[in-house]
This record gives C-alpha cells, sequence and structure tokens, in this order.
C-alpha cells in the first residue's frame, strides 16, 4: 500500500488526466461534428504533412493549391504553406490519417497538452490544497474563450505551450541545454520568438550561458532539416510571410494592429508608434530583469516574458493567448500563497473568463468590416492586458518567502492549514 501511496502521489497529475481521457475524447468527436475543419486552420498543418509523405513539397504553389482543390478546400488564403517548413515534418503523422481522424486526434492531444500543462504545474507543489486548486484551473480553461477557439480551429497552440511547459521543466531541473531546444521550438511560429528573445535576455543578465547555447542549437537544428526538404525555403517563407503581414495587419490582438487604427490607417505611422510602445514595453522589461536578475524564479521569468511576449508580435491571433496559462497558474497560485486563501485566485480566473468570453461573443457577432474599425479578433486584447498587468503586478510587489525551501521546484510557501 506504502508503494501505491507513493506512486499515486508522484504520479497523481498522469492519472487524472487518464480519468478525463473519455470526455477529452467526446469533445474531439463533437468538434469534427460541427466543425468545417477542411477550411479553416487545421487543413493546412494536416495538409502540409500530407504532401511530404507522397512527394510534394508545401512551398509549391502548384501542390498546395492543387491539395485544397483536391479535398474540396474552398478557403484557400495562401498559395504556399505560411509557415516554416519545418512544421511540416512534425505534422507528416497526421498527414498520414484521413483529415476526419487526424483532426479528432489533434482535437484530443490539444486537450491533453493543455490539461497536462495545468496539471503538471500543479504537481510542482507538496500541498494537496494546492493541487485541488488545479481543478478550478481546469475549468476556467474549459471555458476560456481563446482556448476554445483554438481547438476549434484545429490550431497548434497548445503544442506551444507543451513547449514552453517543458522548457520551464528543464530550467527547474538544471538542464539549462533542453531548455533552450525548447525555446528554439518557437521558431515554428516565428511571431511567437518575441518569448523566447525575452527569456533570453533574462538569461544572458543571470549568464546562464547554456540555455542560450541550445537556443542557438536549436533554431540552427530547425533551419538544417528545413533546408534537406528545400534548399529555398528560407526566402519562399519570408515572401509569404511578407504578403500575410500585408494582408492582415490590423486584424489581431497585438499591439500593432492597434497602432494602425490610432494611424487611420497609415502604416508607415501605424509601425513608428508601435516601435515606440514596443520600446517603452521592452525597456521596462529589461530594467525589470536587470533589477531582479539574480531574484527571478524560472517561473517568473516565463510567465513575465510570454505574458509580454504575446502582445508584441504583429501577427498572432487570440488563440495563441492558450501560451499565457503559464502566467495564468503562476497568478493563481502566487494570488493563493500571499492570502492564504482561494477566493482572489478565484475572482482573476472568473474576470479572465469572462474577459475571454465577452470577447469570443464579440468575434462572432461582428463580422469582417471592410472600414478601417475593430475588427473581430482584436477584442481579445482584453485578455493579453489583463494578463499582462496581473502578472507584472504579483512580480513587482512580490514579498519574500518565508523558510524558503532549498529544491527550485519549491518556489512558494505552502498554503497554512
Amino acid at each position: 500500500m506504502a508503494k501505491i501511496r507513493k506512486f499515486i502521489s508522484k504520479w497523481w497529475f498522469i492519472l487524472f488526466l487518464v480519468i478525463l481521457t473519455p470526455v477529452y475524447i467526446l469533445v474531439a468527436m463533437n468538434n469534427e461534428r460541427i466543425v468545417d475543419y477542411v477550411n479553416n486552420g487545421f487543413f493546412s498543418f494536416w495538409l502540409s504533412g500530407h504532401l511530404l509523405p507522397i512527394g510534394g513539397n508545401p512551398y509549391s504553389s502548384l501542390d498546395w493549391v492543387g491539395g485544397h482543390h483536391i479535398f474540396a478546400a474552398t478557403w484557400i488564403p495562401e498559395q504556399i504553406f505560411p509557415y516554416p517548413l519545418p512544421l511540416a515534418l512534425l505534422m507528416v503523422p497526421l498527414g498520414l490519417l484521413p483529415i476526419s481522424t487526424a483532426y479528432i486526434l489533434w482535437n484530443f492531444l490539444a486537450q491533453v497538452m493543455i490539461g497536462g500543462s495545468v496539471l503538471w504545474f500543479s504537481s510542482r507543489f507538496p500541498q494537496i490544497n494546492l493541487r485541488l486548486f488545479s481543478f478550478i484551473i481546469l475549468i476556467a480553461v474549459i471555458l476560456n474563450g481563446n482556448v476554445y477557439l483554438g481547438l476549434m480551429t484545429g490550431t497548434i497552440a497548445a503544442l506551444f505551450l507543451l513547449f514552453l511547459m517543458a522548457g520551464l521543466y528543464f530550467l527547474e531541473a538544471d538542464r539549462p541545454f533542453l531548455s533552450g531546444l525548447m525555446l528554439a521550438s518557437l521558431a515554428l511560429k516565428p511571431p511567437l520568438l518575441t518569448i523566447t528573445v525575452l527569456i533570453g535576455i533574462v538569461m544572458l543578465f543571470q549568464k546562464k550561458w547554456r540555455v542560450l547555447v541550445g537556443i542557438c542549437t536549436g533554431l540552427l537544428g530547425l533551419l538544417g532539416a528545413g533546408l534537406m526538404l528545400d534548399p529555398g525555403w528560407v526566402g519562399k517563407f519570408l515572401g509569404a510571410g511578407q504578403k500575410l503581414f500585408n494582408v492582415r495587419l490590423g486584424n489581431q490582438p497585438s499591439i500593432p494592429s492597434f497602432t494602425r487604427l490610432a494611424c487611420s490607417g497609415n502604416i508607415d505611422c501605424a509601425l513608428w508608434f508601435y516601435a515606440l510602445i514596443a520600446l517603452i514595453l521592452v525597456s521596462l522589461f529589461i530594467l525589470l530583469a536587470w533589477h531582479k536578475k539574480d531574484r527571478l524564479t524560472p517561473v517568473q521569468i516565463f510567465s513575465a516574458a510570454i505574458a509580454l511576449g504575446v502582445l508584441l508580435p504583429p501577427y498572432v491571433w487570440s488563440y495563441d493567448y492558450t501560451l499565457s496559462l503559464v502566467a495564468v497558474c503562476f497568478v493563481s497560485f502566487e494570488l493563493i500563497r500571499r492570502h492564504e486563501n482561494y477566493y482572489f485566485a478565484a475572482l482573476f480566473l472568473i474576470l479572465l473568463d469572462v474577459i475571454s468570453l465577452g470577447s469570443l461573443a464579440l468575434f462572432w457577432s461582428h463580422p469582417e468590416n471592410p472600414a478601417l474599425t475593430i475588427q473581430r479578433d482584436m477584442w481579445s486584447i482584453g485578455v493579453g492586458i489583463y494578463i499582462l498587468l496581473a502578472t507584472y503586478g504579483i512580480i513587482l510587489t512580490e514579498k519574500p518567502v518565508k523558510n524558503p525551501k532549498p529544491s527550485s521546484q519549491s518556489l512558494y510557501e505552502p498554503l497554512s492549514g
């Protein structure tokens, strides 16, 4: 019995995921039934992985557009795969399956990645009452409009959340090179590299050189993998990315979209305004990182970098806020530690869901407008700003922990009682 209790105590979050498996499967199957996944973002990921095994090239317009026609996809927003070519390699297992099966499998895996990330975060605490609060966070995640939208559209935001959680785990486990490799994986969606850069700045201040070496090694590995598939892939990707930027700037829940609105559509004005705001925010981040470089814990570093990093890029969507679950977990558990109750953490999560669901309602009720106005997905910037303010408010008002634990995983004082 003692061995069983020890096993459950260590691996309880895995057992809980197993219990949740039927629920995740039912959700995935229901989404497959109601979603037109042939005409949303998931089809792009699936097609990229489908083309490679049959000798196709996702960066060939002929193969890419032809693949859309073969599977009766009428939504063809790009002429080639709009992501870095190495991502197509990761999509090959999905591409080998029929698209309906692949959609169900990916929807299921995305839920497992998100649920597993939240449960793992709470497993870092030995207190059972803190672990139990992770179930409240999971409920909040289920009700979060940004996460829901990501699941419905079949995006891969959950994969990047997994990379970040793995990077955090390896950094806390004193395996900095592997942490750097995980951070480099964000390059599979280049706008997310803002997070990697911000974390890299703190690593530089803390002289954790092996993390930086891991990042550089990972980036070179991705570059090399793409060159093996198509020697000219970088130029093709940059060309497609420029077209995407020109077409969709002003539709995302990020700072550049609102500077474009403030500048009445003048791109030069918008970019200068954005550069000024970004410079101020990044400078404040650098000042914080330098001032607290010896006291910032890995979870604080990741939370601060993610909360700011998802707002800075010119091309992100509201489902990319799924990555902010790292910061959401951090804020929730820190509120519990400080106030020695669950009320403030619960209120934080309730307000988060209210903002996200309100943004989702505005998303569905306001169709795209050709006029220069707030577009559908721009409303979700409120979620990003809310998480940013909460995260930095927690870090800046940090109180010293009584009787700190020597282990890097015991970051917070146990909840009394």
